[in-house]
């Protein structure tokens, strides 16, 4: 099968919405094949951290696209902490997308390589990308991620299909999960994100009240979303050295913990180290956003 659009080309896409939307507010680390993430190769600023997995389509026939998950890749992804968890993020062809990208590009009458940019108005990479959390993949490929039952690399299988004007289809059987536009989903995260979301939070330790590792503020160990944007907004106006660092993870029910660490460069994120060729579909960035 061919692929609708390259996987490299979307990476450089992505990094370039990224910096254009945020200026000198956000950092990208792109892991080596298999690479764990330390902190301490991003900046020590208040703000919040996630990390997507960039997939591609493919074009199984003429106006059907399809995009393939390997379950190994996914059934890591699902064990680690929810705050660790990757976002995954796809095109999504439309009906004026009948092959590749680069033969919708000649049909509007524009180079492919300006479709990376707003001025190619409907076929922007902004416009067609949609974005799913971990669980809603895992959710989508439950059975064939249970009958796989392990990282073993190299086994894929489709979690959707796009055909035009008509309805995705989801895996085999699955419901119609909750999908969020790609500008939609930076600008959520602008607010704090949404519940059970894949990110983790970093602020000040003296903005949560915090001295020699006790936490001082009402007794209060956990936080809602809610609560984190507002010291969010709090910590935006910090001048200098702010002192340590705290994480705050979320829980599956949706409140935010600190970790039992001040020093964020001492964290990991990610996978398990190199494991070689097999960890050759891996396209994950590491976004970290200023307040």
């Amino acid at each position: 099968m061919t692929r609708s659009v390259p996987e490299k080309t979307l990476e450089h896409w992505a990094s370039q919405y990224i910096t254009y939307r945020y200026r000198s507010k956000a950092a990208l680390w792109w892991p080596a094949r298999g690479e764990d993430i330390q902190f301490g190769r991003l900046p020590s600023r208040a703000g919040k951290i996630v990390q997507i997995e960039l997939k591609t389509t493919e074009v199984v026939r003429r106006g059907v696209h399809e995009v393939e998950v390997d379950l190994g890749q996914l059934w890591e992804y699902q064990r680690l902490p929810l705050g660790k968890q990757p976002f995954y993020a796809f095109p999504r062809p439309g009906a004026d997308w009948p092959g590749d990208l680069g033969e919708a590009a000649a049909m509007a009458g524009l180079a492919v390589s300006e479709l990376g940019y707003s001025r190619s108005k409907e076929l922007w990479f902004a416009n067609w990308m949609v974005v799913m959390t971990t669980e809603q993949v895992a959710n989508v490929l439950s059975k064939e991620l249970a009958l796989h039952g392990s990282e073993k690399r190299g086994e894929r299988r489709p979690l959707v299909r796009f055909a035009g004007t008509s309805e995705p289809r989801w895996g085999r059987e699955a419901a119609d999960p909750e999908v969020i536009r790609w500008r939609n989903f930076w600008s959520t995260l602008d607010r704090c994100g949404r519940d059970h979301w894949p990110q983790l939070i970093r602020l000040p330790a003296v903005v949560l009240d915090i001295r020699d590792g006790r936490e001082l503020f009402g007794g209060r160990e956990l936080y809602t979303r809610q609560q984190l944007r507002g010291l969010l907004d709090g910590a935006a106006g910090t001048q200098g050295d702010v002192g340590p660092l705290v994480i705050l993870e979320p829980n599956p029910d949706g409140h935010y913990r600190r970790s039992d660490f001040l020093n964020s460069n001492s964290v990991r994120v990610g996978v398990a180290p190199n494991r070689g060729d097999t960890e050759q579909n891996d396209h994950r960035a590491v976004v970290s956003l200023d307040v």
